[in-house]
């Protein structure tokens, strides 16, 4: 073989080499840069898809839990309403109590005791119906007198349903069946000459929620899961 064909040779494997490396340099190379990206970048879009999925799981598990935790939350408006309305108290203690031929009537709103301090500063600037004061964990106490003229047994009655208005079940669980109300003191009084009715002054306390706490909102939907892709 000549020098010539040798240097041709040379040449040609050289240029062949030139090739290759501009071929990497121009294609292959980049190729591979932008897969790296490609793979870092669907990477962190399942990472973003796992959150919002957990969002979305904890916000259905919220929404499926609502309509249990406002029925609970409408039983507590129920004995501890954000509103005073004693008279009312007082005609449904006795349609529940089932008596008849007999009257509650309110005599007088007494002064709150020492006010606890309140839970917060909004609890603090709510106002109260007058003769409340704020009590423990923020709900409002307000104390009255209320009298009752009627048969014995129907006060009995009366007294009975105050006590399973609230009340713990085994297990914990709090029934509601009217407004939580407390009796404080009673005391009887003198009927009338030939009287066959029964007079009876009773001190209680009746309690009052924050004003809103038993307005529950259901929760806000979930913001939309990111679809996966790439840039």
């Amino acid at each position: 073989m000549s020098s010539t064909d040798k240097r041709t040779i040379a040449l040609i494997a050289l240029a062949g080499i030139a090739i290759m490396v501009a071929l990497w340099m121009l294609a292959i190379s980049p190729k591979r840069e932008e897969r790296t990206q490609v793979r870092d970048n669907v990477a962190a879009q399942q990472e973003r898809l796992q959150s919002a999925q957990s969002v979305l799981a904890s916000y259905q598990a919220s929404r499926k839990e609502f309509p249990d935790r406002l029925s609970e939350l409408r039983r507590l408006d129920k004995a501890v309403p954000a509103r005073a309305a004693i008279a009312d108290l007082l005609r449904q203690l006795q349609r529940r109590a089932n008596v008849r031929n007999s009257d509650l009537r309110l005599v007088a709103l007494k002064a709150g005791g020492t006010a606890a301090p309140a839970a917060d500063a909004a609890a603090a600037t709510t106002p109260l119906p007058p003769g409340a004061s704020v009590g423990p964990d923020g709900l409002a106490v307000l104390p009255f007198t209320f009298e009752f003229t009627g048969e014995y047994f129907a006060l009995r009655d009366i007294l009975a349903t105050v006590r399973r208005s609230v009340s713990v079940q085994k297990g914990g669980d709090v029934k509601v069946a009217g407004r939580l109300l407390t009796i404080d003191g009673l005391t009887f009084t003198r009927p009338e000459p030939g009287s066959s009715q029964t007079k009876a002054t009773l001190n209680a306390t009746a309690y009052i929620a924050p004003d809103g706490a038993s307005s529950p909102q259901p929760p806000a939907p979930a913001a939309a899961a990111p679809t996966a892709g790439g840039s």
